[in-house]
């Protein structure tokens, strides 16, 4: 189902998933909205009613009672044996209660017709679920798949549409089939639409609007019985199609192949005639005949001895056939909308909740995309959003962490007669596609020849080699395009070499003309991934848009950079760095490229989607209304929180290396070594320290 906010400020489940289980979930506050009216009407007798949520509750705990091994100290590897037994009671006296219960309902004769859909809708596809996680990716279109979920939830989907089959062509429209339908087809649907309320009411009214004729059935037979005979006879032959309903009642004057309208000495006469025929005495042990003897004998009996009851019978057997059938598909279809109401109220609580969230957040000055907004990004901007956010009942999105979010905010401001500026997003064409390396390693084995002057290796060929995992020697070789120098040492080099350099292990050698080749391993650099530094070309011109490229040194920063071969979508990335100057983009990782199988003619390839200099364009724009904290990395912990410039230029302190060329590495090391050493001598002995005492 559809995931909501997952961003720090808001963590409340959703209604469909998570602690409370899938919308047809059971409370105890939701089991005494249900049997508390049938309680205060004194109705006893309608509690049979509801014997299947008790027994699907029950088993609910079974389940999240077997779902807390996971949580089990040491699992999956080793579980302490006390905790282990404790688990194992706890499943075992869940499961006792259901058995009671079921012990129970046999001994009262209750009703248990459908049980077998509450057994499926909350045991059966909840552990379906839980015990099959792996992930079941379709081939890619346009370079997205074209499904992205688990194995368990597609054997829910397949037990969901075979059930509904299987049990349409058995027995119809009855029980098991509405069970499917009502209690897992229905809400599978449903909770992919909680947070959408205009899609969700559409869904609703849609829904209500087919079925309709049946549930319509439903209640003029239990409020308006008069009225069923006003129904036409082919709308209800209609409905006994579409129900897969048979008539139960044999036609027994096309038995005798008679009209309906025929008297009964015609009837009488007809018979014999047959029964002289097929009589076993004349025809023997012939079965087809027998069959057909016995038939004739039957429909005879029927029109000579109770005639009225076997007309009026056939008369209306359509509405005697859908009546039972449209009783049960009003019941259940109640106590489906029964929950849909209940969980509506849940999530419109939901939604005020993460309002409020938002509202205080605005309120106490918590970081907010401005810009993105479309409001000035000062202090008159802020005060501008806080006056709009600070009525209790003002409306506000629900944030998801996508881009709607703030498409949302922007029309509720400009529907309150808020001026915005354009939406920040830039459209354009990608001019190269980069990789950056560090030339050496922090051990400074081979620093003694790297020149650190900025810019000395631009234009140099380097030629990157190293081992891949299948032990297969791989190369690349490029230009190096940019060189920083100094302590960094990053030469940004074009185009990618094609494959993710291993830091640490891989070679480079660098020629260069009139120089000596100098080799060496690549060091750390937190933006070494493929397909992780571009250069953009000029946007196009879309009045829609803020189009025109910033100037302001990372404007674009915590943007998502999107990337397209025309229609098929090569991947994304967060922005972590952006220079105007020369327009170039370093991500926040290497580009999400998409995985899998794409069809290609007549047969599944694996798919090889990637970006191309010159023809793969590129969207920047803001996804995220609060701004999200930078990822800070260091060498050795990617995740631990150190400034990010460090990530390139982490490197032990080196010794003094003498004889070491002017404009290298050691000679920059050294020479700021002998000038630390001498300002600290000339503050302590121009500091008025007690070592210097002037008489």
């Amino acid at each position: 189902g559809r995931e909501f906010s997952n961003h720090p400020l808001f963590n409340s489940p959703h209604p469909g998933q998570g602690k409370r289980g899938y919308t047809m979930g059971i409370s105890w506050w939701r089991m005494a909205f249900i049997f508390g009216p049938a309680i205060a009407r004194g109705d006893i007798s309608s509690l049979g009613l509801y014997t299947p949520f008790i027994f699907g509750f029950l088993l609910g705990r079974v389940v999240k009672q077997y779902k807390k091994k996971v949580k089990l100290r040491g699992w999956p590897q080793k579980i302490p044996q006390d905790l282990y037994r404790r688990w194992m009671l706890g499943c075992f006296m869940e499961a006792m209660f259901v058995v009671g219960f079921l012990t129970a309902c046999h001994f009262l004769k209750t009703e248990t017709r459908s049980l077998f859909n509450f057994f499926l809708s909350s045991f059966v596809c909840p552990m379906l679920r839980h015990c099959i996680p792996w992930r079941n990716k379709g081939p890619l279109w346009n370079g997205t798949a074209l499904w992205d979920t688990t194995w368990g939830e597609t054997s829910v989907h397949i037990l969901m549409i075979g059930g509904l089959i299987i049990s349409w062509f058995i027995q119809g429209i009855d029980h098991i089939f509405l069970g499917f339908l009502f209690l897992q087809a229905v809400p599978e649907i449903q909770r992919r639409f909680w947070m959408k309320p205009m899609q969700h009411i559409y869904l609703v009214s849609s829904i209500l609007i087919v079925c309709f004729p049946f549930y319509s059935i439903g209640i003029c037979a239990w409020y308006f019985p008069s009225y069923l005979e006003m129904l036409p006879k082919p709308y209800l032959q209609t409905l006994c199609w579409f129900a897969n309903a048979r008539p139960s009642v044999p036609d027994h004057y096309a038995t005798l192949g008679v009209s309906p309208d025929a008297d009964m000495k015609t009837i009488k006469k007809i018979f014999r005639e047959q029964a002289i025929e097929l009589h076993p005495d004349k025809v023997g042990d012939d079965p087809v005949k027998l069959a057909r003897f016995h038939a004739i004998q039957t429909a005879s009996d029927a029109l000579t001895k109770g005639r009225a009851e076997y007309d009026k019978s056939i008369e209306n057997q359509e509405l005697n056939e859908m009546v039972p059938r449209c009783y049960a598909f009003l019941v259940m279809m109640g106590y489906w909308l029964l929950h849909s109401l209940i969980d509506w109220n849940e999530v419109e609580g939901m939604r005020d909740t993460h309002k409020d969230a938002l509202r205080n957040h605005v309120m106490r000055d918590g970081p907010i995309d401005l810009i993105a907004i479309g409001l000035p990004n000062d202090d008159n901007g802020r005060a501008t959003l806080k006056q709009y956010c600070e009525p209790e009942d003002v409306e506000l999105p629900f944030l998801s962490g996508k881009k709607e979010d703030i498409v949302e905010m922007r029309k509720l401001l400009e529907l309150t007669g808020y001026k915005l500026e354009p939406f920040p997003q830039v459209t354009g064409q990608i001019q190269s596609c980069m990789q950056e390396v560090v030339l050496g390693t922090k051990d400074m084995l081979n620093l003694k020849e790297i020149n650190t002057t900025p810019g000395f290796y631009k234009g140099c060929t380097i030629e990157i080699s190293q081992t891949n995992e299948d032990g297969e020697e791989v190369s690349g070789t490029a230009i190096v395009v940019d060189y920083q120098g100094g302590d960094k040492r990053v030469a940004t080099i074009e185009p990618a070499v094609g494959f993710e350099v291993s830091q640490g292990e891989a070679k480079f050698t660098l020629t260069k003309r009139g120089f000596k080749p100098i080799s060496g391993i690549v060091g750390f650099h937190a933006f070494h991934g493929l397909y992780q530094v571009f250069t953009i070309g000029l946007p196009e011109k879309d009045e829609e848009y803020a189009w025109k490229l910033h100037e302001e040194e990372g404007f674009y920063n915590g943007y998502t950079f999107e990337v397209k071969n025309g229609k098929t979508l090569v991947g994304y990335q967060r922005v972590y760095e952006y220079w105007p100057q020369s327009r170039k983009v370093i991500l926040d990782g290497p580009l999400r490229l998409p995985t899998g199988k794409q069809l290609v003619g007549m047969s599944m390839t694996d798919a090889k989607i990637h970006p191309i200099a010159g023809q793969s364009t590129y969207t920047i724009y803001p996804d995220d209304l609060i701004p999200r904290p930078r990822r800070k990395i260091v060498e050795g912990d990617k995740a631990a929180k150190a400034p990010p410039q460090v990530a390139a230029s982490v490197m032990a302190a080196p010794k003094n290396i003498t004889g070491a060329p002017k404009g290298s590495v050691a000679a920059t090391r050294n020479a700021k070594s002998k000038f630390n050493k001498h300002k600290a001598y000339v503050k302590k002995v121009k500091g008025g320290g007690s070592s210097c005492t002037l008489m």
